[in-house]
């Protein structure tokens, strides 16, 4: 694989993981847990980050819809599910690997 798929993928998993979080935080509303400044300082960090790196993420955003569609569903699995089932996730995945 080369140097820039290998960044770009990479890059890709840190604006996902961002999102998550962020969808996270915001599931945490109304709770003692949830503090709108930490939310902020996320969402300033998200950013900054996608100022100096997602430059090429956005232009795949504009031509493959499908693929940003698919990373954005797999972040609603992951906010819907169980704290065991986010246990089992690696041992499926790696079965999933192995198969």
């Amino acid at each position: 694989m080369s140097e820039d798929l290998n960044r770009f993928k990479k890059a890709v998993k840190l604006i996902a993981t961002f999102q998550l979080v962020l969808e996270q935080m915001d599931e945490l509303k109304s709770t003692k847990l949830y503090k709108h400044q930490i939310k902020n300082q996320i969402n300033n960090l998200e950013r900054s980050i996608e100022r100096h790196v997602f430059g090429p993420v956005r232009g795949l955003d504009d031509t493959n819809e499908e693929l940003f569609t698919h990373i954005q569903n797999n972040i609603e699995l992951v906010l819907d599910m169980t704290t065991e089932e986010l246990g089992q996730l690696r041992v499926i995945i790696e079965d999933e690997r192995d198969a």
